[in-house]
């Protein structure tokens, strides 16, 4: 099953916060997918993402950046370690 978007929640109180978390980490993702400079992967952020709200059920917000894969170039994440488990996971 192949997912749409990149995805980063980030968590805090207040609702500010945890959307600022959710941001930054979707900058420093890009960077690391990309090669990116903060500055670009920045202005990427601001023209592609999404950022639905969410108020979850413990005393912290949590609020969602998401961007759709569809719009960037392929890229493996985590150096690519998903693709190779899923490679390994097909032998057992």
């Amino acid at each position: 099953m192949k997912k749409a978007h990149y995805v980063v929640v980030g968590s805090a109180r207040p609702l500010e916060d945890a959307w600022r978390a959710s941001q930054v980490g979707m900058i420093a993702w890009l960077g690391e997918l990309y090669g990116l400079d903060r500055l670009d992967a920045y202005q990427l952020l601001t023209q592609a993402a999404e950022s639905p709200l969410a108020n979850v059920v413990d005393t912290n917000y949590s609020a969602v950046t998401k961007i759709a894969k569809a719009l960037l170039p392929t890229a493996a994440a985590y150096g690519g370690v998903h693709r190779h488990l899923r490679e390994q996971a097909r032998f057992l």
